[in-house]
């Protein structure tokens, strides 16, 4: 079905020259805004927080085979990637981490009574610095453009649960005048001696920001899914899912591939998709650089003339196991800089396929 194979975009074992305030990025979320290309990421910084970037291609340029992302820089440092919003204060909910970015169009009430378009951006927020075995919750917030830029919104929108205290990946699409919004539930981030434990729900808003539906089990934990990102086409709807990524290479671990849905309608109701979600890859049969699985994906349709049917797929993945010390003398040998120190490496990459 790949009419492209996997090819980087973005790898943290080169890094991010000429940017110093990234260390790691990852969660592409890719649209095409007023006859551009915009892709959201979250970058993983020198501080060791994560916040919303951004990149871009040339105005008018479609999907194509070759295309070269550039990441906005900081205006006044251009040696800086430039966060979409400031880095929340140490007391916030969010102010370690701002993960996931799911961007969305779509309409809201202004103070007049009055619909309106808006701009809205939902991720994943943490207050822990560690993301894995987090000592607080997770939970989703959203940013929304404004005239002066990106403003965040100050709450969360969503919590979780006693048992099940974490809510991630929030993927959310507009349609029919309401916000649809699959997510993540899960009691713990895994850490390296555990098995992932999600649940996918489904939910939905008038406005997108409270009064969400009671939400209604989409993915059990036997499927192991953790992201589902919907996709509205000119002929239905379609659906992207992949599980938490083996980032310690652990043997026994679920299957990492990416698999993709499609439904004749907008549903919350897992029987409306397809019975079983197809596999367009699997990590365990391709390079190094993916071979740990994926996470944080997203689809989109070509936008050329000559690529009707033809979807472009945007992922992180997670590089096999390395040895950082043989890598790090390799490269001073050929006076290159080692790798940035980690316990795992993950790369931003796409492919095409053909409907």
């Amino acid at each position: 079905m790949k009419s492209i194979e996997p090819k980087i975009l973005f790898n943290m074992l080169e890094g991010y020259k000429p940017f110093t305030n990234l260390l790691g990025i990852g969660d592409p979320n890719v649209h095409k805004i007023d006859n551009q290309w915009w892709m959201f990421f979250s970058g993983f910084q020198k501080n060791f927080k994560n916040n919303v970037f951004s990149a871009t291609l040339p105005i008018g340029e479609h999907l194509n085979r070759e295309m070269k992302w550039t990441i906005t820089s900081d205006p006044h440092h251009p040696k800086k990637a430039l966060p979409l919003v400031q880095q929340p204060n140490k007391n916030e909910w969010d102010s370690c981490g701002l993960h996931e970015p799911c961007f969305v169009s779509g309409v809201k009430m202004n103070n007049r009574g009055q619909r309106v378009p808006c701009r809205r951006i939902y991720y994943t927020g943490r207050s822990t610095r560690s993301p894995l075995r987090n000592k607080r919750p997770f939970s989703i917030g959203l940013i929304e453009l404004t005239t002066n830029g990106w403003k965040r919104y100050s709450r969360p929108i969503i919590t979780g649960t006693e048992i099940a205290p974490n809510v991630c990946a929030p993927k959310v699409i507009f349609s029919n005048g309401k916000w649809h919004m699959w997510y993540a539930m899960t009691p713990e981030e895994p850490p390296k001696k555990n098995k992932p434990r999600y649940e996918v729900y489904y939910t939905q808003s008038e406005n997108g920001i409270n009064n969400w539906t009671n939400p209604k089990l989409f993915f059990t934990r036997e499927d192991g899914f953790t992201h589902a990102y919907p996709l509205r086409t000119q002929k239905s709807y379609e659906m992207i899912v992949s599980r938490s990524g083996n980032l310690f290479g652990k043997s026994g671990y679920p299957q990492q591939n990416l698999w993709h849905l499609k439904a004749s309608k907008l549903s919350g109701e897992r029987t409306d998709w397809t019975r079983e979600p197809m596999s367009i890859i699997e990590a365990d049969k391709g390079d190094p650089w993916y071979q740990g699985g994926f996470f944080g994906s997203s689809i989109c349709e070509g936008d050329s003339v000559t690529e009707t049917g033809v979807r472009y797929v945007f992922f992180s993945s997670i590089h096999e196991p390395i040895n950082w010390l043989s890598i790090s003398i390799a490269r001073l040998k050929t006076l290159k800089k080692p790798p940035v120190p980690a316990p795992f490496y993950f790369s931003l990459g796409f492919f095409r396929i053909d409907d």
